[in-house]
């Protein structure tokens, strides 16, 4: 458990509340703890007792990848959740040696790098987070309850008013700093105006993503043979992509992503038939030779939208917005569990340099968008190349980062170490800016690889050589 720190100048009071007790909720809750007596979690749902289904987390069903970046932060938040994750089924595959990587420009190659991705279901993801906050006697959750409000005024949030779900019982709790972590659905903006604020300024880019996932149990050879597959091939095509992942229990979790348009299917047929109009054949041939797990599940409305805390005129002191509810990702891009972690970083780094300073929670919002804005870079900069997106028309700048990158996606697909460096900054362990390192930069401009790819293709279907 974390030390308690001197009572002082590093405390923020006594009850620390939490909205939301999802990964980014529960994550906040433990790092709350050095710095108030008690932390109450509230959560809408009842949180099941093992790794099952949480009804606030419909984008739970779908495909998931806990970028490496994102599981080395959690594990300096919570020491032991990496071991705790291996043994509920994860798995940590080298990124790109053990994911094969198809960009529009062909299969990156499957070298050995010391990056890596955790694969595993959303469920048991969230569940070692969540029982492993629950043990500390200092932090108590409260389920089934409804948030309807904060308490406060425009120059501090004092807590929140709540309501039981089972009996309709409203309750006003009182608390000395409050995170807010209720997701992509949160009526956060609403209860903000509420306080007498001004709006936040918000950000939409919007291609009309669109998901349908099905399990599958592959046989056991297979399963251990076959390496984790993420194909976004081109955003302005119809079928534009595909992930097929390694979980828990011998499973596979394959998704198909589509475009506004061109969105996949959840009828069992039709689904095999979107698989077979991806780029590459990968995903529709493995899955032929599976066994089904369950129904076709579909997901909508995947935009992307960040509200713009770094822009409003004050901030009232004692809340932080965390994860979902401040920035939401296309999840084809699979860095919102990561930005999550980023946020709940930021704000135990601002409670540790500032404590109850006044500002600290103007300051610690300002960090979390700072936290997200590589993920934000990545996701809208692809999006906007869409057609049909709803969002603002790419400036010259995007459309000259937007082309150096092509370049550098023409030439990792054959020089290693270009590969690895995109690696790097797909799975947020460096910036965007890394790119434009020499190392890079060179070959991209110069349009060839400084060598060939050991190992041959990146193609998942040819054994590689090495």
């Amino acid at each position: 458990m974390p030390t308690r720190p001197r009572r002082g100048s590093h405390t923020v009071g006594r009850h620390g509340l939490v909205l939301g007790g999802g990964f980014a909720g529960m994550l906040a809750a433990h790092v709350l703890t050095p710095y108030v007596d008690r932390v109450t979690v509230v959560e809408r749902d009842v949180p099941p007792d093992g790794p099952g289904p949480r009804r606030g987390v419909p984008q739970a069903r779908h495909s998931h990848l806990l970028m490496g970046a994102g599981a080395r932060t959690v594990e300096e938040l919570l020491p032991g959740t990496l071991a705790a994750w291996s043994e509920a089924g994860a798995h940590l595959l080298s990124a790109p040696g053990e994911v094969a990587f198809l960009t529009k420009c062909g299969w990156l190659p499957r070298v050995r790098h010391k990056e890596y991705v955790v694969s595993c279901g959303r469920d048991p993801l969230d569940w070692v987070v969540r029982r492993r906050v629950l043990r500390d006697p200092r932090v108590r959750l409260l389920a089934h309850t409804e948030v309807e409000a904060l308490l406060g005024d425009s120059a501090r949030v004092s807590g929140a008013r709540v309501v039981d779900r089972g009996t309709g019982r409203t309750t006003e709790i009182e608390a000395d700093f409050v995170v807010t972590a209720t997701g992509r659905s949160s009526r956060l903006e609403s209860w903000w105006e509420d306080l007498g604020l001004p709006a936040v300024p918000h950000e939409l880019v919007d291609a009309g993503t669109a998901y349908a996932t099905r399990l599958f149990r592959p046989d056991p050879a297979t399963h251990r043979a076959t390496p984790g597959i993420v194909m976004i091939a081109n955003v302005t095509g119809q079928a534009t992509g595909g992930v097929l992942l390694p979980i828990q229990d011998g499973l596979w979790t394959a998704t198909v992503i589509g475009m506004r348009g061109s969105e996949p299917p959840t009828g069992e047929d039709e689904f095999f038939d979107f698989a077979k109009r991806l780029p590459h054949p990968a995903l529709a041939e493995l899955i032929a030779e599976a066994v089904p797990q369950g129904p076709v599940r579909g997901f909508r409305r995947l935009a992307n939208r960040r509200l713009r805390f770094d822009r409003v005129p004050r901030h009232p002191e004692g809340l932080v917005v965390l994860g979902d509810a401040a920035c939401v990702l296309n999840p084809s891009h699979a860095h919102g569990m990561t930005v999550a972690a980023f946020g709940v970083a930021a704000l135990r780094d601002g409670l540790r340099r500032y404590g109850n300073a006044p500002g600290v929670a103007g300051r610690v919002q300002r960090a979390t968008s700072r936290a997200a804005r590589t993920a934000w870079e990545l996701s809208v900069s692809d999006d906007l190349r869409h057609p049909t997106v709803i969002g603002p028309r790419p400036s010259v700048a995007t459309r000259l980062q937007n082309a150096y990158a092509d370049r550098v996606l023409r030439t990792a697909v054959t020089d290693p170490a270009v590969a690895r460096s995109l690696v790097d900054v797909i799975a947020l362990a460096r910036p965007t800016t890394s790119l434009g390192a020499p190392r890079v930069l060179a070959p991209a401009l110069l349009g060839r690889a400084r060598r060939p790819a050991p190992g041959g293709t990146g193609d998942p279907l040819v054994p590689r050589a090495d």
